[in-house]
């Protein structure tokens, strides 16, 4: 029995398997600020379903393909950042070359898909269509909410201020809404660097606490329930679902309710309860408010 695989399915796992490059890649770019950023796959997934939110008029499973494959050439000639002293006419040329090379390996299996795939990145890269320019815009507001992203977890240096530069990239009506948005959302942040939070974790007594400092004390499943009961809260059922079925509330929904609470609260001391450590996003989250934990010895 002959163990070969024929040719043709032979060059679709080659493909594949290049895809894996991508989910490991790293994006060069921040490289200079980080040891472990973002990798071009993750990027590209958040570029794509962003790109769903196209604007009127435009096809969004088109939107979709672009954002999946804008990238998809460094799986072969890796990320090349824009310090590397590489032109962008010979960049461009690498990546032509890398998707000759994907062309290659899916037009035995699918000739229409490769050339499919070939001509979504031109789209993005000539921006030909509407949907190619609105895709090109979203990989600017990505790297734009990464870099917020990564400064949230900073102890305040502004390092990734050179990407809030890429604004000037963003000139459709729909990416200068999420711009904004995004610009809103930095001003809090900022502010929110400011307070003074302790979080507990443990069992352990606020009168204690409360006895030898000024805090005000914040209980997490109060305000929870507090929110649930608010019918101008848009997420009011399904905060009271959760509660009444005992599901866990997202981490990222508990926090951007206790955010809500402390941002009235200017600069006083604040003790908050019931806030689980184990929540993924937890640790992230206090390295922005606070220096202070009470953690379990």
């Amino acid at each position: 029995m002959d163990s070969k695989l024929p040719g043709s399915d032979k060059s679709l796992l080659s493909f594949f398997h290049l895809l894996e490059h991508l989910k490991h890649l790293p994006r060069t770019g921040w490289l200079r600020m980080l040891d472990h950023p973002e990798s071009v796959g993750s990027h590209s997934f958040r570029v794509a379903i962003m790109s769903l939110f196209a604007p009127h008029g435009l096809d969004r499973s088109k939107c979709m393909l672009i954002g999946l494959c804008h990238d998809l050439a460094e799986s072969v000639v890796g990320d090349i950042p824009t310090y590397a002293g590489i032109s962008k006419e010979q960049k461009h040329k690498m990546e032509a070359s890398a998707f000759h090379y994907i062309k290659a390996l899916l037009q035995p299996t699918d000739e229409a898909l490769a050339t499919e795939l070939v001509d979504a990145w031109e789209d993005y890269e000539y921006g030909k269509s509407a949907e190619g320019r609105w895709v090109k815009e979203v990989d600017k507001l990505d790297c734009i909410m990464q870099a917020q992203e990564y400064e949230g977890r900073t102890e305040g240096e502004n390092i990734f201020d050179e990407f809030q530069g890429l604004s000037s990239k963003i000139s459709s009506a729909k990416g200068k809404q999420w711009l904004a948005m995004l610009q809103r959302e930095r001003q809090v942040q900022n502010q929110k660097r400011r307070q003074n939070i302790i979080f507990i974790i443990v069992k352990l007594s606020y009168a204690l606490l409360a006895g030898k400092f000024p805090f005000q004390r914040i209980s997490l499943q109060d305000i929870l329930r507090e929110k649930s009961v608010d019918s101008t809260y848009h997420l009011s059922q399904y905060l009271r679902d959760c509660l009444a079925q005992d599901n866990p509330v997202p981490v990222q929904l508990s926090v951007g309710i206790l955010e809500e609470k402390l941002a009235g609260m200017g600069e006083e001391w604040c003790v908050v309860e019931g806030f689980p450590e184990q929540l993924l996003w937890f640790p992230k989250w206090v390295r922005v408010c606070s220096p202070w934990l009470i953690r379990r010895n």
